[in-house]
């Protein structure tokens, strides 16, 4: 059995290299050109859009074992070959971002104008009147 567990380890460093990789590109975003964009120049202003970016990461990894008896002409086999042992391994990860503010050059100065996500606020507002319906009702209730 161990030695199973051994060869399954083994097998499984390609898919550790492999979610090593995808945790790497998906931090990738930190780079500062990846929150900043390239400036635009347009007259004497130059634009900058600044981002916020969130990242996720998911790892699994499961393994199992088991052994087999051959039957008939499967006797003639290796004893390697009829034991059986198995396992896996899985991960993802996403990536989001969302633009969260203008940075505008001028000759006048600098600005930096807020981009302002109103079906984020939206959402706040539906779940904050929800949380104060369910603390009233719950209040009555007493």
């Amino acid at each position: 059995m161990s030695e199973n567990f051994n060869k399954l380890i083994l097998e499984s460093i390609p898919d550790q290299e492999s979610a090593n990789e995808l945790m790497s590109r998906l931090f990738d975003i930190t780079r500062a050109d990846a929150v900043y964009s390239q400036p635009v120049t347009v007259g004497d202003h130059v634009i900058i859009n600044a981002s916020e970016y969130t990242a996720s990461l998911g790892v699994g990894y499961g393994g199992g074992g088991g052994g087999a008896t051959g039957t008939g002409s499967d006797q003639e086999k290796s004893s390697e070959q009829a034991n059986g042992y198995g396992g896996g391994g899985g991960g993802g990860g996403a990536t989001m971002s969302r633009p969260v503010a203008a940075i505008i050059v001028s000759p006048s100065g600098v600005r930096v104008e807020p981009i302002v996500d109103v079906t984020k606020i939206a959402i706040t507002m539906f779940t904050a009147l929800g949380a104060m319906a369910m603390a009233l009702r719950k209040m009555k209730g007493k």
